[in-house]
């Protein structure tokens, strides 16, 4: 059964990981303001053509709560389409909606955990993708699999769980 990692430092590991991961395999780049409901911050954007995806970070020291906090966004490259130098991003997950687990070999795989609006019931009762299950803190529970970071098709599985929760949140409706 995979974990779910709870140390700061191997949190910031994995989130080294995957935004290495994805700007790797996703080559072209613009600056841009990204904006949300939770403020926005500068970047410069990592996006494909091909595979259609787009990605930003940005990591932040907060003294006040000592660890590191990172922001991402992405989403489907239609969004990039005619936007300037803004981007928004609607369908963008707080951080603890997105997880990181480890399995008994080391491997860490990106999770989410199915909390979307219109609740988690929802989302699973929708998802076609692969489920597993996980400890998180003492506790097994389902999560989608988003991908393995080792994974050199990370950045296409992405890409279509990205799909996925657009086609759930469609169907939700």
């Amino acid at each position: 059964m995979l974990t779910v990692i709870s140390n700061a430092a191997d949190i910031s590991n994995a989130q080294q990981a995957l935004v290495h991961q994805l700007q790797t395999a996703l080559p072209q780049r613009i600056a841009c303001t990204v904006g949300g409901a939770g403020g926005g911050f500068e970047a410069d954007v990592a996006y494909d053509n091909t595979l259609g995806l787009w990605f930003a970070g940005q990591s932040q020291d907060t003294k006040a709560l000592q660890r590191l906090r990172h922001r991402h966004a992405g989403g489907r490259q239609e969004s990039l389409a005619g936007r300037g130098d803004q981007l928004s991003r609607p369908g963008h997950q707080p951080r603890h909606f997105r997880v990181f687990a480890q399995d008994e070999n080391g491997r860490i795989a990106v999770l989410h955990r199915g909390k979307i609006r219109g609740g988690k019931a929802i989302f699973f009762q929708h998802y076609q993708g692969e489920r597993v299950e996980a400890d998180d803190g003492g506790k097994p529970d389902t999560f989608a699999l988003i991908g393995w970071l080792d994974d050199p098709a990370f950045a296409r599985r992405m890409n279509d769980f990205v799909r996925e929760i657009l086609r759930i949140k469609a169907a939700a409706k």
